[in-house]
């Protein structure tokens, strides 16, 4: 199951895009941070004149974890139709009436999309790495836990989509869920006193370990909020598409 996933994204050309995407984006990302301060001089009107200070570094990786978060949003919607297009079709009924477990059509799944996931992320990462050490070398703390953060985050929102996607059917309910869940994670953010427990932090928190302003120890429950959510979610898929009217 989980190679005719691959299988699939291949012919259907969403691997593909999704590695195409992930690997202009992760050449654009030190490039943008290195020519971003001549290009806000020149946009200035005439007679300002601003000093920026020179990019280093961190730049680059703000970069990087900023457009991040758009190319999640890019992958998710891809990826939209992993489960509503098998019942939309129909394609699992004879698989199924021949004895395959339904908990392995979606954990086959989710084999498949979290493998794709984590290809991408990593081109995206290296190319950025490359291009940093480049273009504006320097070195940060913490740069590969940053990174891990940031994968597991998506890792989490993946999760949803399949949920999603098993309890709904189509394609606007793996979208709504997704998206709504990262929408209750940002404002559950905005309680100081939630932020330790929020998976959101995962996110959002990836800058400041690279300037030292947090340490890892700041994100381990956070982490283990976000490995327990997963396993939930896995679990409420499994169980939802057990009970789906196939």
């Amino acid at each position: 199951m989980a190679k005719k996933e691959f299988l699939e994204s291949i012919r259907t050309y969403k691997l593909l895009i999704v590695a195409t995407v992930f690997l202009l984006f992760g050449m654009l990302n030190p490039i943008t941070a290195k020519i971003m301060p001549k290009l806000l001089s020149s946009f200035m009107p005439e007679g300002m004149t601003i000093t920026p200070g020179e990019p280093g570094t961190v730049d680059s990786w703000i970069q990087f974890y900023k457009n991040m978060s758009t190319q999640l949003i890019l992958f998710v919607i891809v990826f939209s139709g992993i489960v509503s297009n098998e019942l939309t079709k129909g394609t699992l009924i004879n698989m199924l009436t021949k004895g395959l477990p339904r908990k392995t059509v979606i954990l086959s799944k989710f084999t498949a999309i979290i493998s794709i996931w984590t290809v991408s992320y990593l081109i995206c990462f290296v190319i950025t790495l490359v291009y940093t050490m480049y273009l504006l070398p320097g070195e940060l703390p913490n740069i590969i836990f940053a990174a891990c953060c940031m994968w597991l985050f998506g890792v989490l929102e993946i999760s949803m989509m399949l949920l999603g996607g098993a309890l709904s059917g189509s394609i606007y309910g793996s979208l709504l869920l997704a998206g709504g869940f990262a929408g209750v994670l940002m404002l559950a953010n905005i309680f100081p006193k939630l932020e330790e427990y929020n998976p959101y932090l995962l996110s959002t928190g990836c800058v400041s370990l690279l300037t030292s302003e947090r340490v890892p120890s700041d994100f381990y429950v956070s982490i283990i909020v976000t490995l327990a959510f997963i396993l939930l979610i896995m679990i409420s898929s499994i169980c939802s598409f057990n009970k789906k009217q196939i």
